[in-house]
């Protein structure tokens, strides 16, 4: 059996952006849906867990092929990232709990940065033109290297950034491409089931169902 994280032990939290920060899923399955509307496709169900956490670059290529479109993939993601940004304008919000369990974890860990498969400039805007503001010490996105999560690039950057061993990073992720990425890192992770469910996030040391039940596994006060 895996030890729960200690707290007084970790020098980093990393967190994912999309489904942990905020509750952004179901944004992009909007926008996504909309995309579909565009090109005259109907979008089945399981499409959409099955491309939670990939990059921008991957899903357009999936979306593409899956539905047989003869377009420019150039416009397809244009068009996808006009739908995109409009939602995000307009309907994101923290995930309940997040800004009670951030300001805690301030307390007790040196360094707290997030970690992307998101672009930067989709980021960028959210920050600039929506209610979302947090002072993350660094952010690295799929912009900042050649190979986004499933890969640990961007992981591996993360725990250079601050200094730590990837031992002592926890990640905090809710799919499971985000959580390949992390263990392959070496990093120690907690699922959050804000997106997906408990049997596919099971490569996760520990599964949560919430920020509160996250700060008792840790024993954050």
């Amino acid at each position: 059996m895996i030890d729960r994280p200690d707290i007084g032990r970790l020098k980093a939290i990393l967190f994912d952006f999309d489904g942990v920060v905020v509750q952004s899923e179901d944004v992009y399955d909007r926008a996504t849906k909309k995309l579909g509307d565009l090109y005259g496709v109907e979008i089945p169900a399981p499409f959409y867990e099955a491309n939670r956490g990939i990059s921008e670059a991957l899903f357009y290529s999936r979306f593409k092929t899956e539905f047989s479109l003869d377009i420019d993939s150039a416009i397809l993601k244009e068009e996808g990232k006009k739908l995109l940004w409009a939602e995000f304008a307009s309907s994101v919000h923290y995930t309940p709990g997040f800004q009670q369990f951030y300001t805690k974890i301030r307390r007790h860990v040196s360094h707290v940065g997030l970690v992307t498969a998101t672009p930067r400039p989709l980021i960028d805007e959210i920050f600039k033109n929506s209610n979302i503001s947090v002072n993350f010490d660094f952010i690295v996105t799929s912009s900042d290297v050649e190979n986004t999560k499933p890969a640990p690039d961007s992981y591996l950057i993360a725990c250079d950034k601050s200094g730590v061993d990837p031992a002592q990073a926890l990640v905090i992720e809710d799919s499971p491409t985000g959580l390949r990425a992390a263990t392959a890192a070496g990093c120690q992770t907690i699922a959050i089931t804000t997106s997906c469910p408990k049997d596919s996030l099971k490569e996760a040391n520990f599964i949560v169902d919430s920020f509160g039940e996250l700060e008792e596994l840790l024993t954050i006060v």
